[in-house]
């Protein structure tokens, strides 16, 4: 073989191997690439789940919070219908019974005299408490009714001036008749001197 020969040769194994290197580099390259391409994906898809497990939370502590929203006007219902068939005879529905709408009208009455009794130590004048004492004596009146129900007698609101004398005989045709008006509000009425405008009285037939 001549030295031409051997340097050909030579020169083509150089080439050659050039050639397997360069190879290897490229599939390197691409094998990094896609390992690149991989945890690209697992980083987006990570944060993915992430993104919806945040997402899942969020409306899970929104449906929490309306259903306890919902509970709580439940349980109000509740106890407006309590109150509403404490305020109803039984034949309506409710559970009233004579000696409980007289015990109610009893302690609003009663609630009537204090909050008087406390204007009167304020000098007479202060908006909230009579505002008080006008929404108590309204709820009397509700009271009141409920007695007249259960007794089957007839309501009457006390007019400015007016006695249970006075009352007795234009109602009655009978003047003496005030006793038995004060017998049938003793539960409100303490003193049959002592009633003023607004009060409402169960009027026995």
């Amino acid at each position: 073989m001549t030295i031409s020969s051997l340097l050909a040769a030579g020169l083509l194994v150089f080439f050659l191997s050039g050639v397997a290197i360069a190879q290897q580099d490229d599939e390197a390259a691409e094998a990094t690439a896609d390992m690149a391409v991989e945890e690209n994906v697992d980083t987006e898809a990570t944060d993915e789940a992430t993104m919806e497990g945040e997402a899942t939370n969020a409306q899970v502590e929104e449906l929490s919070a309306q259903l306890e929203e919902r509970e709580a006007q439940l349980r109000q219902a509740q106890r407006e219908l309590t109150a509403l068939r404490a305020r109803l005879p039984q034949e309506e529905g409710g559970n009233l019974d004579l000696d409980s709408a007289v015990n109610s009208a009893r302690l609003t009455a009663e609630a009537i005299r204090a909050a008087r009794s406390e204007l009167l130590a304020a000098g007479g004048s202060d908006a909230a408490l009579e505002e008080n004492i006008d929404q108590l004596i309204e709820e009397l009146a509700r009271d009141q009714a409920l007695v007249a129900r259960g007794r089957g007698d007839t309501l009457y609101e006390v007019r400015r001036g007016e006695t249970l004398a006075g009352i007795a005989g234009r109602y009655y045709g009978n003047s003496n008749r005030w006793e038995a008006i004060h017998e049938a509000n003793a539960h409100v009425l303490r003193n049959p001197d002592l009633v003023w405008p607004g009060l409402t009285l169960v009027l026995p037939r």
